[in-house]
């Protein structure tokens, strides 16, 4: 399946995360795209990856750190590349066109694609949480992935495709799920598949030169108490 390759990777050692997007390493500081919380990786002394390219402000850019024995990806952009390459590769049927970055409705999608004949909207969520083999985002709330949901679910009642995927660069991962704390999104989740957007998660896994797309995870629904919840009525996608 799908491989997005990795540009050229150097080692470091964390030191300490100093913002958002930007972390202290033994070679200088690094930027780090990716806003999520990663308490459970970014911790101090942990070994990474990055890519020397030097700015103003950072020696180069976080990809990789090593958790468990694995490799586990950081770079939250990736997941619309590993999205991008499905899409190349007809996963979701003959691709006829496409656009990246499209402004709908005051918010932006990912891609916009004709797919068969039919044109579609679709959006990648990037995870790398994972406990005890179930992925699990987000691990921060995330007001924005909620209008996301809900303007896809808008769009499949319009009678467009509509595809929310999560790219879950761990190879540990076993199966996804939405974190019931975050309410609001799981609620816009259980709107979207009603609606008939497609809900689907893939693993990934990391290596030193590439990110390569193993398998769709199964998807469970947990409830806002905990345990396995029942999916909403409608058409069952990932």
């Amino acid at each position: 399946m799908a491989v997005v390759p990795l540009p050229p990777l150097s080692p470091c050692r964390l030191l300490r995360r100093r913002n958002r997007f930007l972390v202290e390493a033994d070679v200088g500081p690094l930027h780090l795209p990716n806003s999520g919380r990663m308490a459970e990786l970014l911790l101090p002394g942990t070994p990474c990856h990055y890519h020397p390219r030097p700015t103003p402000k950072t020696l180069g850019r976080l990809y990789l750190v090593e958790r468990e024995g694995v490799l586990v990806g950081v770079d939250a952009s990736l997941a619309a590349r590993v999205l991008e390459a499905l899409l190349q590769e007809g996963f979701f049927g003959p691709l006829e066109a496409l656009k990246r970055e499209v402004p709908v409705a005051g918010e932006r999608l990912d891609f916009r694609a004709r797919l068969g004949g039919k044109e579609a909207f679709l959006e990648a969520k990037n995870c790398n949480r994972v406990e005890e083999g179930l992925a699990l985002f987000p691990d921060a709330p995330t007001a924005r992935g909620a209008r996301h949901l809900r303007l896809l679910a808008r769009l499949a009642r319009e009678g467009y495709g509509a595809f929310a995927v999560w790219v879950v660069q761990h190879p540990l991962a076993q199966a996804f799920a939405l974190d019931p704390e975050d309410r609001a999104l799981l609620q816009a989740a259980q709107e979207a598949l009603e609606a008939g957007v497609s809900l689907l998660a893939f693993r990934v896994r990391p290596t030193l030169e590439a990110l390569r797309l193993e398998a769709p995870l199964p998807w469970v629904w947990l409830s806002p108490q905990g345990g396995s919840g029942r999916p909403p009525s409608g058409p069952r996608r990932g």
